[in-house]
C-alpha cells in the first residue's frame, strides 16, 4: 500500500478554545456586525428622507444598502453564536443549505448593482447633460415597495 493516501483527520479550529480570546473576538465580530447594519440603514433612511438625493446616484445606492444589510445578515448571527459558546455549534443540512442560498443571492444582487452603478457612471462622464432630472417617483415607489414587501419579509 505504497501509493495510498495517508493524510489523516483534519480538525480545523478557527477560533481559541481560550475564553478571553472567545469574547475578543465575539466583541471584534459583534462591533463590525453592528456598524455595517447602522450605517448602511443610515444611509437608507438619509437617501429617503432627503427628497434632494433622489438622483439616479443615490437611487442605486440605497438599493445597494438594502441586500447589503440583508447579506451581512446571513453569517453574522451563526458566528457570533458559535463564538461564544463553549461547544461546537452545529447547523443543519438544510439550515446549511439555506445560508448558502441566501448568501449566493444576495452576494450575486449586490454584484448585479455595482455593474450597473459603475455602468450609469460611465454613462454620467461619457454623457453628462442626460444626468440632471431626478429620478421618477413611479421608479422610487417600486423599488421601496420592491425591497419592503418581497425581500425583507423572506428572512
Amino acid at each position: 500500500m505504497k501509493g495510498a493516501n495517508q493524510t489523516g483527520m483534519i480538525h480545523f479550529h478557527p477560533f481559541s478554545k481560550l475564553p478571553e480570546v472567545q469574547m475578543l473576538i465575539f466583541v471584534t465580530f459583534l462591533i463590525t456586525y453592528l456598524v455595517s447594519i447602522s450605517g448602511n440603514l443610515s444611509i437608507s433612511l438619509i437617501i429617503w428622507i432627503d427628497r434632494s438625493l433622489h438622483t439616479p446616484v443615490y437611487f442605486l445606492l440605497a438599493n445597494l444598502a438594502a441586500p447589503e444589510m440583508c447579506y451581512s445578515s446571513t453569517v453574522a448571527p451563526l458566528t457570533l453564536t458559535s463564538t461564544l459558546s463553549m461547544e461546537k455549534t452545529l447547523i443543519s443540512l438544510r439550515g446549511c443549505g439555506a445560508q448558502m442560498s441566501f448568501f449566493i443571492f444576495l452576494g450575486s444582487a449586490d454584484c448585479i448593482l455595482l455593474a450597473v452603478m459603475a455602468y450609469d457612471r460611465a454613462r454620467g462622464v461619457l454623457f453628462p447633460q442626460s444626468r440632471i432630472e431626478p429620478a421618477p417617483p413611479a421608479v422610487e415607489a417600486w423599488s421601496l415597495n420592491r425591497w419592503t414587501t418581497r425581500e425583507v419579509p423572506t428572512l
